[in-house]
């Protein structure tokens, strides 16, 4: 493993790699920007500061960049802000790493894509229909080849109240309140655990380039939320199907972000959970 500093440490996908490379190196360096947390190092990526990090200094050898305005709507709707920190911020980083010598993975999203087939493999072409798709897009775009570049699904974890996609469904089922699931957009939901073993394994392969990374299923949130119900033992009454664009601010978003993972089968070759198991592990948490 690789010492291995994260920007955005304070992000769900962030912390966990964190924790991990600290098993390894427990004064691995992790960043944040809108929260101050003692063990982390306050970071503006719009700043371009990077060097006050002491990187170098203390042994790192690489840096992923997980930081970023992911919520879509606040990208449509703060473009220049976002676009800030989405791509000028984060292209200026890169481009400092890699003067230092450090290897740098960026997280890239599945939102890079049109959406409207799916199965997308790592050399599709990208067609983003969302600002945040489009910020991707053109870092993936004009980052030097030697950047890993790791395309990621929804993510979500197994643990009771960790507001990820399943534990939602769960305790609104808990409580016997009805979920509009959408029927008609579909993705590729990864635990985030893999995700973590993915990207480490990844890294010590010296992949570089665009790699797809999520589960190998293609999933639709009713049809989640469906299975969630069977397993909890609740009315599957309470799910209620909608298409996405019934609700008016998802107009224009991809339906089908669905990827396939032909790089990282071949190079890496590990089997992520399959998403029925981790819905049972989820439905046990209510029980």
């Amino acid at each position: 493993m690789l010492k291995t500093a994260v920007i955005g440490g304070s992000g769900y996908i962030g912390s966990h790699l964190l924790n991990k490379y600290r098993k390894e190196f427990p004064d691995c360096i992790g960043t944040t920007f809108s929260k101050k947390i003692p063990h982390l190092k306050s970071f503006d990526i719009t700043k371009g500061c990077v060097e006050k990090l002491g990187l170098i200094e203390s042994g790192h050898q690489s840096v992923v960049i997980a930081s970023a305005k992911p919520n879509i709507s606040f990208c449509e709707n703060e473009p220049d802000t976002s676009y800030n920190i989405n791509v000028d911020g984060t292209l200026e980083l890169i481009k400092k790493l890699e003067e230092m010598s450090l290897k740098v993975i960026f997280l890239s999203s599945d939102y890079v894509f049109g959406g409207e087939k799916g199965n997308f493999i790592d050399e599709h072409l990208t067609k983003p229909s969302t600002n945040y798709g489009k910020h991707k897009e053109i870092v993936e775009k004009r980052v030097s080849p030697s950047v890993t570049i790791v395309r990621l699904s929804k993510v979500y974890g197994l643990i009771r109240g960790d507001k990820t996609l399943l534990d939602e469904g769960a305790e609104l089922l808990s409580q016997n309140k009805q979920i509009m699931a959408a029927k008609d957009q579909f993705f590729c939901p990864t635990y985030v655990e893999d995700v973590v073993k993915g990207i480490i394994s990844i890294q010590e392969k010296a992949i570089t380039g665009k790699i797809n990374l999520c589960g190998s299923e293609k999933w639709s949130r009713f049809e989640i939320f469906n299975l969630l119900a069977e397993r909890m033992g609740k009315d599957k009454g309470l799910i209620k199907a909608i298409n996405l664009y019934d609700i008016p601010e998802m107009i224009g978003r991809p339906l089908d972000t669905s990827m396939v993972c032909n790089r990282f089968g071949l190079e890496i070759g590990e089997e992520f959970i399959l998403l029925e198991d981790a819905i049972e592990k989820v439905a046990n948490n209510y029980v």
